[in-house]
């Protein structure tokens, strides 16, 4: 951390001597009068007063001496102050969230993992859905809450750890008759509106809106670029539907969910970046996730009854 001249200048004046500094930097007595020698030029003033004797400092060596070991020391703090914060860091796992989300996979996960490692802390921090990948990437956060798998996750430097499958679903304002059906099919969406993500957000999604734009130019589609509680509202008053994933039917209580006919899987897990060694914490929690969810080829599909289908 400093310069080999101020070791050598420090060593001299704690010993007095060229011969006992040079002994205990493990150098020759020449080198080290060469390193002091060199300071006092770049300083334009004498730390020493030489004699057969020994040296001793100057005032201004005296002064310079004293201000060297002040700036040391606090130099040393600072730097058992970042060691500190560094152990702290790898003992801390941040967990992006998302506002007007009911995770339904990430809560067993935490449990457990803080059940094994009860020296690590969780923090979850919140953002919303238009920040959530550019703070990801800005290293505000190290794992995603269980989300789909976006494309994203195609950019080198981070992953996409698939955990389990999901399906679509619909939600039907209660008022509506297709509220009474079992299943929702294309024809029933006939004639609706319905609201979805926008294209370029999720594979699922825009091959559904793929196949209705080809298939059934009857059904109107309205765009968002994310979920918020003011959806359910909508769809109320306008008579709109909303899909969906059906393992998170709960963040739309309001709605009545329906099962769909179709099926473009959804990939549900957690992004993590690439490089998860730099911090074992999240290494640790990632590995746990694929012990807890090993089968990624399993469907998990929440039907409006509550019941899992298709595991």
């Amino acid at each position: 951390m400093y310069s080999r001249q101020l070791i050598c200048f420090m060593t001299v004046a704690d010993t007095g001597s060229f011969s006992a500094a040079a002994e205990k930097l493990c150098t020759s007595r020449p080198a080290l009068i060469q390193q002091v020698n060199l300071l006092e030029s770049r300083m334009r003033f004498k730390l020493f007063l030489r004699s057969p004797k020994g040296v001793s400092l100057t005032g201004a060596g005296r002064r310079f001496y004293d201000g060297a070991k002040q700036i040391i020391k606090i130099a040393e703090d600072v730097k058992r102050q970042c060691i500190a914060e560094s152990e702290s860091f790898f003992n801390v796992i941040r967990i992006g969230t998302l506002p007007n989300f009911t995770p339904v996979v990430l809560p067993a996960i935490c449990r457990e993992f803080s059940a094994r490692f009860p020296g690590v802390c969780i923090q979850f921090e919140e953002y919303p859905l238009e920040n959530y990948f550019k703070s990801f990437v800005d290293g505000l956060f190290d794992i995603t809450t269980e989300y789909m798998c976006g494309y994203f996750f195609d950019h080198p430097g981070y992953q996409f750890v698939k955990l389990l499958q999901d399906r679509h679903c619909c939600g039907v304002p209660p008022s509506c008759a297709l509220a009474r059906k079992k299943r929702i099919s294309f024809k029933d969406l006939r004639g609706q509106k319905l609201i979805l993500y926008a294209k370029g957000i999720t594979r699922a999604d825009d091959d559904l809106r793929e196949y209705l734009s080809r298939n059934e130019p009857e059904v109107e589609l309205i765009d968002i670029k994310a979920y918020d509680s003011s959806l359910p509202v909508k769809c109320e008053l306008e008579g709109c539907m909303l899909i969906y994933y059906s393992m998170y039917q709960k963040s739309f209580p309001t709605l009545v969910s329906r099962p769909v006919e179709w099926n473009f899987p959804i990939d549900i897990g957690l992004g993590c970046k690439t490089k998860m060694y730099e911090n074992s914490a999240v290494s640790s929690f990632i590995g746990l996730a694929k012990e807890m969810y090993p089968s990624v080829d399993r469907m998990a599909c929440f039907y409006g009854d509550g019941r899992k289908h298709g595991r």
